[in-house]
């Protein structure tokens, strides 16, 4: 009976984790305007999502191919940066879950280049396993996507603060 929990706990706990991010706006709408906003409806609240990987890969499973696209095609009709965050849960060594965070985060990248993305418009940043759990969790096993327009330089001294320092940025003109 334990097992059978344990099991089923592991299986709704990955299917949680397949689940684009619900927080904030998404990449769906067309504009970042409308009726979110934040402070007062000064500034728009721009899209986030969370693309998840499957344990010790780096290829996009069929629900990121769907997000990537969205994604895309919100860049297409909004300014501003398209920042990539690179994660990894805690299974494995370090150096191997820095490289395997920046994989993640190119085939996201890559993607979103073969939708015509200019890729002048997309930032890496690299944060491997700085902000995983001490027990591995699938959700640890992400890129986090953002859309941003502040200069590159913000955008990393946000993410610094926020999550600490990344061990690899990447933006390519």
């Amino acid at each position: 009976m334990q097992t059978r929990i344990t099991t089923l706990l592991a299986t709704l706990l990955l299917a949680a984790a397949a689940v684009p991010a619900v927080a904030g706006a998404d990449f769906i709408s067309v504009t970042p305007t409308g009726k979110l906003a934040a402070s007062h409806a000064v500034r728009p609240i721009l899209p986030t999502d969370d693309v998840v990987f499957e344990n010790n890969s780096a290829t996009l499973i069929d629900s990121a191919q769907t997000q990537v696209a969205r994604v895309a095609y919100w860049a297409k009709m909004n300014p501003g940066m398209i920042v990539l965050e690179g994660h990894s849960d805690s299974v494995g060594g370090t150096t191997y879950n820095e490289a395997l965070s920046l994989r993640r985060a190119e085939a996201v990248r890559e993607a979103l280049l073969q939708r015509g993305l200019p890729s002048k418009r997309i930032l890496i940043v690299v944060f491997g396993e700085t902000s995983a759990q001490a027990i591995p969790n699938p959700i640890d096993r992400r890129v986090v996507i953002y859309a941003s327009t502040e200069p590159a330089e913000r955008i990393l001294r946000a993410a610094v603060a926020r999550q600490g320092h990344p061990v690899e940025v990447v933006a390519t003109r």
